[in-house]
């Protein structure tokens, strides 16, 4: 009688499972949840088809951030008129890399000269599915660009005080400090962390007729050196200042003329993961073009120089550049004038479209 109940149960228990399989599809909680894989499945479809479908030439003018567009019957060509802070140059450049990208071409560029006021060219291309683009690019007068340009600030730093770092600290925009971070001492480090808002970037003395003995202690690349002992420097550099994301120049107004030291110099900064900026102001550098067999990002830029400019007109002049090329950056001595300077320079920036970036992002472009 009980193997009879038992067997009973099991009947009884196996039924209520079955009914439930059967029965929980149809109802409202497993019509919820069945379908939701296909729906799914359906919206990334849907999403891609939306992307795919987007004409070639509705994706060309969003990457140029066209703000209106319109077509000129006696030239037969199109007007693109393009937001203000990049120049004509920056915006063919980007217009070829995207035409390249999509498997387009460029068949002719030209830079137009007939209104000195207006930046504007010529662009005739090949579109991916082999149509002809005859477009005229012209920047417009008044109307900016989102972030329309950038500006970078950097602070070459040769003593810390508790007077720089709460000025600094007081700062409500991104910025570099250049240290060389050899003999500078015990306290200087710990004040330097005490610093926020800060990037690092290695600031070394490079082969110069202006070093001498009292320049040993900071240890400064020579054109005497062999690679080891450059790589050394570099790495012990790196080293002390592990945050540090790029090395500008110290002097160096010899160093930039020398090919093979440069190539000494680059290796290790490759293998560091390093960017590379030139401040010798030395119109015989050579830094462009043996930095191009190393696939580093490099740059040329110009520190604020007392003995040729005011520093007045230097940030006035870089902050217009910002606006007039899309890119620029201050170079300048950290002291509390420099700092007081450019302590109002967030708003000043975003009232000409121009936004306060980090050296390690305006190295990007």
């Amino acid at each position: 009688m009980n193997k009879v109940k038992h067997i009973l149960a099991i009947f009884i228990v196996l039924a209520v499972l079955a009914a439930v399989a059967y029965f929980l599809p149809q109802t409202e909680f497993g019509a919820k949840i069945l379908p939701t894989s296909h729906a799914n499945t359906d919206v990334t479809a849907d999403s891609l088809t939306v992307r795919d479908t987007i004409p070639f030439i509705d994706q060309f003018k969003g990457q140029l951030e066209v703000i209106q567009a319109s077509y000129s019957k006696r030239k037969k060509r199109d007007i693109w008129t393009l937001g203000k802070g990049r120049t004509i140059i920056y915006y063919l450049l980007q217009a070829q890399r995207f035409l390249k990208a999509n498997g387009g071409h460029v068949l002719y560029m030209e830079e137009l000269h007939d209104d000195p006021s207006t930046q504007a060219a010529l662009l005739d291309a090949i579109s991916p599915t082999g149509d002809s683009l005859h477009i005229t690019l012209q920047v417009s007068e008044n109307v900016f660009r989102d972030n329309a340009s950038y500006l970078s600030i950097a602070f070459q730093v040769t003593r810390m005080t508790p007077e720089f770092i709460v000025a600094l600290n007081q700062l409500d925009f991104p910025y570099d400090l250049m240290v060389t971070p050899f003999g500078m001492g015990d306290g200087f480090f710990p004040d330097l962390k005490r610093v926020k808002n800060k990037e690092i970037v290695l600031w070394l003395l490079m082969e110069s007729q202006s070093l001498d003995s009292r320049h040993n202690k900071l240890r400064p690349i020579r054109i005497h050196h062999t690679e080891q002992q450059i790589e050394n420097i570099i790495n012990e550099a790196k080293s002390i200042l592990p945050d540090a994301k790029g090395i500008a120049t110290r002097f160096a107004d010899q160093a930039v003329e020398h090919r093979q030291l440069l190539q000494a110099t680059f290796e290790p900064i490759k293998e560091q993961g390093l960017w590379f900026v030139d401040l010798s102001m030395n119109q015989k550098s050579k830094v462009d073009e043996t930095c191009e067999d190393f696939g580093i990002k490099c740059k040329i830029l110009s520190p604020y120089n007392p003995s040729n400019s005011a520093l007045d007109d230097y940030v006035t002049r870089t902050l217009r550049a910002a606006s007039k090329s899309g890119m620029a950056a201050m170079i300048l001595p950290l002291n509390t004038e420099s700092i007081a300077k450019v302590k109002t320079m967030k708003e000043k920036a975003a009232r000409q479209g121009t936004t306060i970036v980090n050296l390690s992002t305006f190295m990007k472009y």
